[in-house]
């Protein structure tokens, strides 16, 4: 399995997380200027789907709010999509404490609908901010190469 949905002429393609409606770019800085043309919710992550995993690759320099956070684990529990939930940090150099208490609150959430969240694409600054402050413990954080493996 590859981590990203390869079609002819080897694009990925991209989708937003609430409405799944196809994302053409990334969409521009700031973030708020940024919002899905199909639902109007603000892209802080794109959705890809992979063998029957959801995977969401987090943007730079987007840091969501709880209720965009909200958005997208309600829209992941309507489509059944919770069971495995790839999130992918590959394009976050640094992460802050808003952004990695949102993604404990959408574990939270995810588990208790009975799914499992799993990160990957962890560069080593920001692997190790998990390590130091033991959040390795609280995440099951996967190499890249595991994912591709499954």
């Amino acid at each position: 399995m590859t981590i990203r949905e390869k079609h002819p002429g080897d694009q990925t393609t991209y989708r937003c997380p609430v409405c799944n409606h196809g994302l053409t770019h990334e969409p521009p800085m700031p973030r708020f200027d940024a919002p899905c043309s199909e639902c109007g919710c603000h892209i802080w992550c794109r959705l890809r789907l992979s063998s029957g995993e959801t995977v969401l690759e987090a943007l730079p320099g987007r840091t969501p709010e709880p209720w965009d956070v909200d958005q997208v684990v309600e829209s992941l529990i309507r489509r059944n999509a919770v069971t495995r939930v790839m999130m992918d940090l590959g394009r976050l150099d640094l992460v802050d404490s808003a952004f990695v208490a949102r993604l404990l609150g959408m574990q939270k959430r995810i588990r208790a609908s009975g799914g499992h969240l799993l990160l990957c694409g962890l560069c080593p600054v920001v692997r190790e901010m998990f390590e130091h402050l033991r959040l390795d413990r609280a995440f099951e954080i996967v190499d890249q190469e595991e994912t591709s493996a499954d």
